[in-house]
Parts: structure tokens; C-alpha cells; sequence
């Protein structure tokens, strides 16, 4: 890593040592792939290994860092054999979730539902990459909630962190992405809750979920030819 950082003095040590790396991450000066050693991030903090480990779990809790299996720490890369197992899982798991909220949905958890959605599409006419991830996050997390099975929504939070969080740093480094197209191709699910149309909901989600996939495949595909070109 050829990234320094600057030594902490005060106490919120786990928070801010997360905060310049998310941020260092974001910003594109640790590369997706990169190994994060935690002796050297202790000796530029000035911190202890244990803050560190802290900070790290965070970041790992928020899919911006991935452990391997040899217990090595890396910041988050998927290529496009982990978007396709990644969009295996989702393609069996939400299309049912969004054809239960679409059953069950209160006239309360409808309009949470399009204001998150009306969020997404604020920060995407606004052109805040970083702000329109953590906000289309919120809405399948919103979703997910919605759907009522906590080992549902940690399984399906688990599998698509990872996603959102590596998108977010392609978005922000990478050549532009239609982020007013995507939260739109939102509004179709939307439609299908309120209507309570599950049937509906579900073949949407499926062709959502399909045109999704290709989509970020496609960029993920184009971003890793140019950087080889």
C-alpha cells in the first residue's frame, strides 16, 4: 500500500481509523485487490493492533473489505465470476421477498418504500455516485426489513454488501454509470408493492434482477478492459 496516513489523538479511534480508510478506498488510493495489513496501519495510525482490528471489522461489516481464507484482509474485489454467484443467490431469494412485501405491505411501509425510492432518484439527478449507493442500499435493506425473516434479510444484507460497496468504488473511480436509469428500472417494484400485485412482484424483480446483472457485469466487463488496454 502506498497510501500514509496521519497518527490519531483521541479517543473515537474505531470510527475515524474506518473513516480514512473507507475514505482512502473510495477515493481510489487503496485499489480494489490490495492486501490490508494491520502492523502497518497500526504503526500510521499510531494506534493499537486491536483499534485496528476494530476498524477493520467495521469495514468488513460494510463490504468494503473482504478476508480471505488464509485470514489475509483485502479490500473488496469481484470479478465477473463473483457477480454472477452473487446474482445466482439474489435472483432465488428476492424476487420471493418482494412478492411478500407486495402481500403484506402496510399503507405506512408503502410510503417509506417511495420515499427511499424518491431519495435514490434525488441523488441521482444530483450526480452523488457515492450518496446514490448508500441510498439504493437503504431501499432493498428497507425491503428486505419489510419481508418480516431476519435470516432472510442477514443472508440477503451478507451476499449484496459486497456488491454495493465494490459498485461504490467503481462508481466513484470508473467512467460514468446511468445512475438516474437505475433508480428508475426501481420504479417498476415499486409500482408492484403498492398495487399488491404479487404474481407481478415477482416476475418483475426476476427481469429487474436480470437486467441488473447485465448491466454491472457489462461495466465491471469494460472498466477491467480499459485498465488493461
Amino acid at each position: 500500500m502506498s497510501v500514509v496516513f496521519s497518527p490519531l489523538t483521541t479517543s473515537t479511534l474505531r470510527g475515524q481509523i474506518a473513516g480514512q480508510i473507507r475514505e482512502a478506498i473510495l477515493h481510489g488510493e487503496l485499489k480494489a485487490g490490495d492486501r490490508v495489513v494491520e502492523r502497518t496501519l497500526a504503526n500510521q495510525f499510531g494506534a493499537s493492533l486491536t483499534a485496528i482490528r476494530e476498524a477493520i471489522l467495521t469495514l468488513e461489516d460494510e463490504g468494503f473489505i473482504t478476508k480471505k481464507p488464509n485470514s489475509s484482509n483485502y479490500i473488496t474485489k469481484l470479478d465477473v465470476s463473483d457477480l454472477d454467484s452473487i446474482f445466482e443467490v439474489r435472483q432465488l431469494l428476492e424476487p420471493y421477498v418482494l412478492s411478500k412485501v407486495a402481500a403484506t405491505a402496510s399503507a405506512e411501509q408503502k410510503a417509506l418504500l417511495e420515499k427511499r425510492y424518491l431519495d435514490m432518484v434525488d441523488a441521482a439527478r444530483q450526480g452523488d455516485t457515492r450518496t446514490y449507493v448508500i441510498r439504493d442500499f437503504a431501499w432493498h435493506s428497507e425491503l428486505w426489513t419489510m419481508a418480516g425473516n431476519e435470516y432472510l434479510q442477514v443472508a440477503l444484507r451478507r451476499v449484496t454488501l459486497p456488491l454495493f460497496s465494490f459498485s461504490s468504488m467503481r462508481f466513484v473511480s470508473g467512467k460514468a454509470f446511468d445512475l438516474l436509469q437505475d433508480a428508475i428500472s426501481h420504479s417498476v417494484l415499486l409500482e408492484q408493492v403498492k398495487s399488491g400485485d404479487v404474481e407481478g412482484a415477482r416476475k418483475a424483480m426476476e427481469t429487474t434482477l436480470a437486467e441488473w446483472h447485465v448491466a454491472i457485469r457489462n461495466f465491471v466487463g469494460s472498466l477491467d478492459a480499459s485498465q488493461n488496454t
